[in-house]
């Protein structure tokens, strides 16, 4: 599959793309970039969020193009352009979270490592994020240093996909003959769904194991995108109606909502991040940048894991919503400003400097 232009979301210029193979045989669509101008400062891996598609961070890789960056772009397994997983195309779905692992490990050995000079960073979103948080003992050994928006490290309180929250409770009420799950179920703590982490999370993980883990989450459907109006994602309505024209021009590019196999999966890998020693053992340099109005994960538990990490910055962007690579210039320029302070970093931008003189 090619890269899909579009008038308003035009392909960057240079751009080369393929398929490679993961050791388990699934079919990855990546791209890549030389960086532009006469100065060069490395390599940036981009890591997607769920139901994403390289097509969407055209403006992200010329940003990093400009900066003096080559640039790697692929999509996740079952997503995007890359070999889905179910008879279904438009259905998000995972079985283990380990095989995201196996994507990205594939993608930066025989594209970016391959194909381009260090330093290499990663610059990854959401569900990416968590991709990279999960397997920073293997990473420090392919990557210097990384950038992390938005990680999925907790589900707010609140409904996250639409019908989700009201599915289990319905579940939940039928399980315990109406003694639990009914509207008025608070959340025990607020910075998570107690809902969808307790209830929801264990009980995709148990179908899963009975073969039903292909199916929609309750609530989901296949509908591959939202007005601007319902959306939850940024507060640029002129980028966010971009990306629906892409997937307007080409449907294929999108999955609807997630399967329970892939809320069991990531939410597992999510919660073994609580454990006390997770933080202290991430050995990767890490920037975490959060939105301050996020809604679709819990800013407050990115800030908690933080707080127990040694190798890792935290920067809160007040009022930015989900997507801050998406967001308004106001939120854009301050996420920028953060990424150029950290990347590619003294040590690495003093070897730069000695390369070329």
């Amino acid at each position: 599959m090619t890269l899909i232009d579009h008038p308003d979301n035009p392909v960057p210029e240079g751009a080369r793309s393929g398929f490679v193979t993961t050791p388990d045989d699934k079919k990855i669509r990546y791209a890549h970039w030389p960086a532009a101008g006469a100065r060069r400062k490395g390599t940036v891996t981009l890591l997607q969020g769920r139901a994403e598609f390289i097509e969407k961070y055209f403006e992200v890789i010329e940003d990093l193009r400009q900066r003096g960056f080559a640039v790697i772009a692929f999509d996740w397994r079952g997503q995007g352009g890359s070999q889905r997983l179910t008879r279904n195309p438009r259905r998000g779905h995972v079985s283990n979270f380990n095989k995201y692992k196996l994507d990205l490990r594939t993608v930066l050995k025989e594209v970016s490592l391959a194909t381009y000079p260090g330093p290499h960073f990663a610059l990854a979103h959401s569900t990416g994020a968590l991709v990279v948080l999960s397997d920073t003992d293997r990473l420090r050994t392919m990557l210097d240093r990384a950038v992390l928006t938005a990680p999925l490290l907790g589900l707010p309180t609140g409904t996250w996909f639409p019908g989700l929250v009201s599915g289990f409770r319905s579940i939940l009420r039928k399980l315990t003959l109406g003694l639990f799950g009914r509207p008025g179920l608070k959340a025990t703590s607020p910075k998570t769904s107690w809902l969808i982490e307790k209830v929801a999370i264990p009980v995709a993980r148990l179908l899963s194991m009975f073969g039903l883990g292909r199916l929609f989450v309750p609530g989901g459907n296949a509908e591959v995108s939202v007005a601007y109006e319902s959306n939850r994602q940024t507060t640029d309505k002129a980028r966010f109606e971009r990306f629906n024209k892409v997937l307007e021009q080409a449907p294929e590019l999108g999955v609807g909502s997630p399967t329970l196999g892939w809320l069991g999966a990531t939410g597992r890998a999510m919660l073994a991040l609580r454990r006390r020693e997770a933080g202290p053992n991430i050995k990767l340099p890490c920037l975490v940048l959060a939105a301050g109005n996020d809604r679709i994960v819990s800013t407050p538990m990115i800030e908690d894991f933080v707080a127990r990490a040694k190798a890792a910055a935290y920067v809160e962007i007040a009022g930015a919503e989900h997507e801050l690579m998406m967001e308004r210039d106001a939120f854009r320029d301050q996420f920028w400003a953060a990424f150029d302070a950290f990347v590619p970093g003294l040590e690495a931008e003093q070897a730069l400097e000695r390369a070329g003189s």
